[in-house]
């Protein structure tokens, strides 16, 4: 080929829709660019770019186009993506989609500007695409039947590199516990959890670890608990988050990104729920990996009661090694943190098959 092959990827973040989408499509661009893809992003709005920007490694650039569209409309964007540089350098490119929002006929347009691989969390029709991705432990095939190439199941979760070849070690005394709720944390789980385990006897000497980005709705009332309490530590951005879940004893987190990430270190964690497309990963995850679930806390008396359950676990996993020591291998059983480079090779292997 006179030219490295190209691949465009459509993705965004922002308060609503969270910044799992684009940390994902990032680990799938680098192992990508590794193979010699050339890999551009598409992002819907300056919210997005930035966001991205901020999670580039060190030394690390892609280009990225704003399109300046309403995420929620793809149709809208189409016209705009046909005019991007990067989708007429190369006979061989591919189109690699990220959003909750897209239809068959958003699907369907995208295909006349090159071969379309979407990420699939809803399941939510039949997909007009060359490619689709489900990392759920157990995806449903029903919208996949005319799929050509479906890569499915926990092998493909696109982790960041530092999670690939994880040793796990579970310590006898839990001291370290990592609150994990995303990137926005709209229900201030991190907070009601925390104010609950600080004035518990049982946890007098843990300290508490809680990534807390630009993104954090609640991020002043965390920082007035750390300076309360020196145990609390807030990070706003975290290079090593595999470094992290390894100075740690026991986790919890939303059933997202961050809980495949667990079970690639290996770390005992319980999960909980803040969006509909959570609630499956969430039973999946407990299913296959072991991991307890303390329910939904969106709203109400259900929050409430979930942030007890929440409590009740952690308390519970922290008291019993055995248990810990046992979860901890059922989870890192599950996913071995290489899903990014089989991602890569199989988008590369489609460009290659179909040109």
């Amino acid at each position: 080929m006179n030219h490295p092959p190209s691949i465009l990827i459509r993705a965004d973040g922002n308060p609503d829709i969270a910044t799992g989408h684009l940390m994902r499509t990032l680990s799938i661009a680098l192992a990508l660019r590794e193979r010699g893809a050339a890999v551009t992003f598409a992002v819907s709005d300056n919210v997005s770019a930035d966001l991205l920007f901020s999670f580039f490694p060190a030394g690390v650039f892609f280009p990225v186009f704003v399109l300046h569209s309403d995420y929620r409309r793809p149709e809208t964007e189409t016209e705009t993506l046909k005019t991007l540089p990067c989708l007429g350098e190369s006979d061989d490119c591919l189109l690699l989609v990220d959003s909750y929002f897209v239809t068959p006929s958003y699907l369907t347009a995208l295909r006349q500007l090159g071969r379309v691989a979407y990420l699939d969390d809803l399941n939510s029709f039949d997909y007009p695409v060359d490619c689709v991705i489900n990392y759920d432990a157990a995806p449903s095939r029903e919208h996949y039947s005319d799929v050509p190439l479906q890569l499915l199941g926990l092998a493909y979760t696109p982790l960041r590199r530092q999670f690939s070849g994880l040793v796990p070690r579970v310590r006898p005394r839990v001291k370290h516990l990592l609150l994990s709720t995303g990137g926005t944390d709209a229900a201030n789980v991190s907070g009601r959890l925390l104010c609950l385990l600080l004035e518990d006897p049982e946890c007098a000497d843990w300290h508490y670890h809680i990534p807390a980005g630009p993104l954090h709705a609640h991020r002043q009332e965390l920082e007035q608990l750390a300076k309360a309490h020196p145990t609390v530590h807030l990070y706003e951005h975290v290079e090593n988050m595999a470094g992290l879940m390894k100075s740690c004893d026991l986790a919890v987190s939303a059933a997202g990104t961050t809980l495949y990430e667990l079970c690639a270190a290996g770390l005992p964690a319980v999960s909980f729920t803040m969006a509909d497309n959570q609630l499956a990963v969430a039973s999946d995850m407990q299913t296959c990996a072991g991991i307890p679930c303390g329910g939904d806390i969106r709203a109400g008396f259900r929050a409430q009661a979930g942030i007890r359950r929440l409590k009740k676990l952690l308390l519970g996993l922290a008291g019993d090694y055995s248990a810990r020591l046992a979860l901890s291998e059922k989870m890192h059983r599950q996913i071995d943190g290489k899903g990014a480079d089989r991602i890569a090779e199989a988008l590369l292997g489609l460009i290659v098959r179909e040109t």
